[in-house]
């Protein structure tokens, strides 16, 4: 008996028997079990998926002795015949060598007679693409309304090349290409059956070579027994196929993780030996580094098409996956730059030596999360954050200061502008010895700057007298003259009534007055009313900057928005007195910057023993966290200790304050300070009464 190739020897008889494509077992399935047949079908798929396989199944349902059913019994003379290829009423097509339009012709003289053993008459035209024009207008009205007898079973690799009045009448399947898992699969059970010894990475190497088909790996294994003398072997399938040995791409691999050169060029020297297809290595490389981005970003999403899912799964975790993405990048446009090089393996060795230079040296692994970002160009330390938040004796004295004098202003503003609408005489309305020898001093009250009773409304340009009137009917009226305060009280009252009536009110020409609080600006230069006394006109002008307060002294000038601010210095800390406690203080002599910065931020001491510090790293940002660190952290220790320190850094719950989180505290507290010194605030009090203001309690920020 003559040997049968396996792919006739292990056809598939049944639906059952049939690998992959349940899609399109299972509607045939149930319109069988059913019976919702149609009269026309379309097979379409690549060589070797089983599109004539599923066909001829199907001709053996219809016509099996012992009925319409999805499971033909295999035993009777029509289902023996049609697997024997001798079934009269299964007529078998060849489109590729009948393409005329006699041919199709011919074909369908027969079609209206009555099938002659079966119970239907099945057309199977293979590789039906291959009709011409005519052929297919002459095919239309039967396969459109054919006998009921009748059945059209068609099969192509190619239904883009069929005209769309063919596609319109039949049922289309589309077949797919099988994966390498289910080829290896299948290839194992008739390995096993054939009592044939193998490897099993030497069947994955036919799986990926037969591209998805079934037929073509079944002539493979044969080929492959026929090589290795009844058995098969990954080195005899390898020498067999001529492909790349998949150990020399992870060589590569491996050489390109650790930046070693010469195991590098070692690989490639090895690979060599075999005469390989060098444009095809690049393209092994490049299916490697895909697979192992993708493991890397779903790790149970990672292909087995090579069976070597473990070793991907352990260079995905070797590898950063910024790197795996510049080397695919690199070796990308180097297989289009392969062709123009003068040799092909020097044209390989070039690209990956230019995986190699531009690397990445001496830098940290970039993190997976982004750290944020300051607003600014040049954002401040945490360090220097947290020495602005906490609080100096120097700069809580100026603070105090100047809110006392800011209060000290707002209560004399306040006073000025009860006085001119109550009885009782202050320092500044009282009249002095000299100012009472000239005419109209009493009739002249002192003005006060802040605010004016409802009834002034008339423009800057009317008499002074008509603008003081409602003013002076307010006045007590006086027979003489007080003399009894002493020359010193007059003397300090005197500059500060003619500084008052000097500067016009800032409201003179609006209808609403202002609440201008001591922030308020020097006063520009005015006419003199015409009325004005001559003492009055040519007294001095104060500057609020320059006006005294209550008890006396000058009030300080503001400090300006743009000065700048003058750090105190951090008090450094001795290794031997470095505890858990002072850590923060610490911290904030270092010079650590970018990723270091933040983790030593985020490290609580939890010890020292000798010269090696214990910390302990919040495991709410260890993401950004690697090995590394240790040492850097440990040169900026000993640059400030002045000596050598090791350190060791370990992730966990940390329950202590860590500098960052004090950052976040003080900050805080001055904000809610600073909050509350708003509210306080008399200005800020008058807008709220008067006007119905609300303060933006999420807008109030401390000073940094």
């Amino acid at each position: 008996m003559s040997y049968q190739v396996l792919a006739r020897k292990y056809r598939p008889r049944t639906f059952r028997e049939t690998v992959g494509q349940e899609h399109v077992l299972q509607a045939l399935i149930n319109a069988l079990d059913h019976n919702r047949l149609h009269h026309a079908y379309l097979f379409t798929g690549t060589r070797g998926v089983g599109k004539t396989t599923i066909a001829r199944i199907l001709a053996k349902c219809l016509n099996c002795e012992s009925g319409v059913s999805s499971e033909p019994c295999g035993q009777c003379s029509a289902c023996t015949e049609i697997a024997e290829n001798r079934f009269v009423d299964l007529i078998e097509v060849d489109a590729a060598s009948r393409t005329k339009v006699e041919d199709t012709r011919e074909l369908l003289e027969n079609v209206q007679y009555a099938p002659t053993r079966g119970r239907y008459k099945v057309y199977l035209i293979d590789e039906v693409h291959m009709l011409s024009g005519h052929s297919f207008n002459a095919l239309l009205k039967t396969l459109e309304e054919p006998p009921p007898h009748v059945k059209f079973l068609l099969a192509t690799t190619d239904p883009q090349k069929l005209p769309v009045t063919i596609l319109s009448r039949c049922l289309q399947f589309n077949l797919k290409n099988m994966n390498p898992e289910r080829i290896v699969q299948h290839l194992q059970e008739i390995l096993e059956k054939e009592l044939v010894p193998f490897e099993a990475s030497a069947l994955w190497l036919l799986g990926r070579s037969a591209d998805g088909s079934m037929r073509d790996a079944m002539s493979l294994t044969d080929q492959a027994i026929a090589y290795g003398s009844g058995k098969i072997t990954e080195a005899e399938v390898r020498a067999m196929l001529g492909t790349i040995d998949q150990r020399a791409i992870y060589e590569m691999l491996a050489a390109l993780a650790v930046q070693d050169g010469r195991a590098l060029l070692g690989a490639v020297e090895q690979m060599s030996e075999q005469a390989p297809d060098y444009a095809a290595a690049l393209a092994e490389l490049l299916a490697l580094l895909h697979r192992i981005a993708i493991a890397q970003a779903l790790p149970e999403a990672a292909d087995n098409s090579h069976g070597d899912r473990d070793k991907v799964l352990e260079l995905a975790q070797q590898m950063p996956p910024e790197d795996i993405q510049l080397f695919y990048q690199t070796a990308l446009l180097g297989r289009r730059d392969l062709p123009l090089a003068p040799d092909p393996r020097a044209g390989l060795e070039m690209v990956l030596l230019r995986m190699l230079a531009f690397k990445p040296q001496g830098l940290a692994d970039i993190p997976k999360k982004a750290l944020p970002q300051g607003a600014s160009d040049t954002p401040a330390s945490p360090g220097e954050r947290l020495a602005e938040q906490i609080p100096k004796p120097a700069q809580a004295a100026e603070t105090q200061t100047a809110q006392t004098a800011e209060a000290t202003q707002a209560q004399a503003a306040e006073q000025m502008t009860q006085g001119a609408s109550e009885p009782t005489p202050t320092a500044a309305s009282t009249p002095t010895p000299e100012a009472t020898d000239q005419p109209g001093a009493l009739e002249e009250p002192a003005q006060a700057p802040k605010s004016v009773p409802d009834s002034v409304s008339s423009p800057a340009s009317e008499p002074a007298s008509a603008a003081r009137q409602p003013v002076e009917a307010e006045l007590p009226k006086t027979p003489e003259p007080v003399h009894s305060e002493s020359p010193k009280v007059s003397e300090q009252a005197a500059p500060a009534a003619s500084a008052a009536a000097e500067e016009p009110p800032p409201w003179a020409d609006e209808e609403v007055p202002p609440f201008d609080g001591p922030y308020q600006s020097a006063p520009t230069a005015r006419a003199q009313p015409a009325d004005r006394a001559p003492n009055e006109a040519s007294a001095p002008t104060t500057t609020p900057a320059a006006r005294p307060n209550n008890t006396g002294a000058a009030a300080p000038a503001p400090e300006p928005a743009n000065a700048a601010r003058a750090k105190p210095a951090v008090p450094k800390v001795a290794l031997e007195e470095t505890r858990p406690d002072n850590w923060a203080q610490v911290y904030l002599g270092l010079s650590a910057t970018g990723l270091l910065q933040s983790t030593a931020a985020n490290c609580v001491l939890v010890g020292r023993q000798g010269n090696e510090l214990n910390f302990m790293l919040d495991e709410r940002h260890s993401a950004i966290y690697d090995e590394s660190q240790q040492q850097r952290l440990a040169d900026v220790l000993s640059d400030y200790f002045g000596e050598s320190v090791r350190v060791r850094i370990q992730p966990g719950t940390v329950e202590a304050e860590t500098p960052a989180a004090q950052a976040m505290r003080l900050k805080e507290e001055s904000r809610v300070e600073a909050l509350e010194a708003m509210k306080r605030d008399p200005i800020v009090q008058q807008l709220v009464e008067h006007f119905g203001a609300t303060l933006r309690e999420d807008t109030v920020q401390p000073l940094e």
